[in-house]
């Protein structure tokens, strides 16, 4: 493993790393120390080890992909379930720097928020790296469209709604999610929904133009190689409203060129029993120029918007802000409040004035005090959607009130959609225990098992690094076959095109 310095490429050594988190890898002790500064903004100490899980017997496996699989674990004490994330570090080290993930998994750290799925730690061993993540019982967004195909507006809108407020948050933090789909939307047995996936994620402050994500919702300036912005996840809204709406995303092509003529054309059919509302919205949403599409705050004003919202917070209001002191609730349009605090007029959403201020009535009682788990609930019809109780509930005793959940035994959506680059097959391992059979985590003192598991490790050099390493893919996607040679061709297009950049 390189240096975790981004200017430095020489070998890391083990013993000099962070003694907070001991993620990172240093090969001097001045590399560390020039790189203290970037690395304790996202520094977090390990919360878990190995042993505190167990592999879930009824569901071991919530999906698989190329870079290892999912798996549902259960805490030992707590009996708490959560997602559990399995990467083979040499298989992703073939792809780009281990430095890169591991910067990618300390800034996910960071994200704390309703509709974001929750990292809370991340484990490794030689061969392999955890993430433990929270758990969505209900599923992903496709499953659920999946069963009912076409989703009526009612339900839809808090949906949409929420990966608004989501969306706003990373943009808020000034980063661009730029994967957003079905796939990468999880919700839990609260009917939350919960933004997850953020391989292809990266800073807003800096210039993009990679060629990733899902080609069904990719923008405009993303085919073309133009520089991306903020309004590659507001085109990304517009196409995942359609689908809602339809049960298909609007364009459907079999490569980039297609889709570019297709969406240059701007030809698309809403069916009869769409809303004008929501036919405007589309529209606004999926316009070529990113510049003329709206930010999440103007979304959240439209008329569609307005249309099922109902306002939990009313003029003369008073609220008290963490940071901007104490204000008067002004006015709302949709889900967006007008406060005026004692400098100027500032515009918030409603979730997060809920979620992180005291808001106090005119009588003087107490409405909201930070709500940090404020949930806006669906209205979605488990009876129409053919959902089932998963027995694994009873078993574990978990109480979901009579609420049916979508079955979370789902496969990753290798084959829901064209050139998403997870199509590959792939190859389960079963693996029964999350801690390795050895107690020493060194190597073994064995020469014969020594060179064994050297051989195991050794990585392909690669004499041509990619720049724009901000595009890592955190989705699963499919292993590669045993018997494969470890500089073949891989299976992924995205893959192909960055092995033949390489050669």
């Amino acid at each position: 493993m390189e240096c975790n310095l981004l200017d430095c490429s020489n070998p890391a050594e083990d013993h000099i790393t962070c003694d907070v988190c001991f993620i990172p890898k240093y090969c001097s002790e001045r590399c560390r120390n020039t790189d203290s500064a970037f690395h304790s903004t996202s520094c977090r100490p390990h919360l878990y080890t190995l042993k505190d899980f167990t592999v879930a017997k009824d569901i071991k496996i919530l999906g698989t992909g190329a870079y290892g699989e999912v798996q549902l674990v259960q805490k030992n004490d707590s009996k708490k379930l959560f997602a559990m994330k399995l990467y083979r570090k040499a298989y992703v080290s073939q792809i780009i720097p281990l430095k890169i993930l591991f910067r990618e998994i300390s800034l996910h750290k960071t994200l704390k928020h309703p509709n974001i799925i929750r990292l809370y730690d991340h484990l490794e061993d030689r061969v392999k790296i955890y993430l433990i993540l929270e758990y969505a019982e209900k599923g992903s967004l496709f499953d659920l469209i999946r069963k009912k195909i076409k989703l009526a507006e009612k339900e839809i809108w808090p949906i949409f709604t929420q990966i608004c407020v989501g969306l706003n948050y990373l943009h808020m933090k000034n980063l661009l999610h730029r994967d957003l789909k079905p796939e990468n939307l999880l919700i839990n047995k609260d009917d939350v929904i919960k933004i997850c996936d953020f391989g292809w994620s990266a800073r807003g402050t800096e210039q993009r133009v990679t060629f990733c994500g899902t080609l069904d919702y990719m923008s405009p300036e993303m085919l073309n190689n133009r520089q991306q912005s903020f309004k590659v996840d507001i085109w990304a809204l517009g196409i995942l409203l359609y689908e809602m709406l339809h049960g298909t995303p609007p364009y459907r092509a079999k490569n980039p060129r297609d889709m570019m003529r297709m969406v240059a054309e701007g030809r698309y059919n809403i069916g009869a029993h769409v809303s004008n509302n929501a036919r405007q919205l589309i529209s606004l949403l999926l316009q070529e120029d990113p510049e003329s599409r709206p930010p999440i705050i103007e979304i959240l004003k439209t008329q569609w918007v307005q249309q099922f919202s109902e306002q939990k917070l009313k003029p003369g209001w008073q609220v008290r802000h963490p940071e901007h002191g104490e204000g008067t609730v002004k006015e709302s349009i949709g889900l967006v409040y007008t406060i005026s605090f004692q400098d100027n007029d500032i515009e918030l959403i409603e979730n997060d004035l809920i979620r992180m201020c005291t808001i106090i009535d005119q009588t003087g009682e107490i409405v909201y005090e930070q709500s940090l788990s404020i949930q806006v609930k669906s209205k979605l019809d488990p009876e129409k959607s053919n959902a089932k109780k998963s027995p694994l509930y009873n078993k574990l005793g978990i109480d979901t009130a009579g609420k049916a959940c979508l079955k979370p035994t789902i496969k990753s959506a290798r084959n829901s959609r064209n050139n998403s680059g997870n199509n590959s097959p792939v190859v389960n391992e079963p693996q029964e225990s999350l801690e390795p059979t050895r107690k020493n985590p060194r190597l073994p003192r064995s020469p014969k098992v020594i060179e064994e598991v050297k051989r195991s490790q050794q990585l392909p050099s690669r004499r041509f690094v990619k720049q724009d390493f901000e595009g890592m893919n955190f989705s699963p996607e499919p292993t590669p076959v045993q018997n494969a040679k470890r500089g073949g061709t891989p299976k992924s297009s995205f893959l192909q095109r960055f092995k033949k950049s390489n050669d």
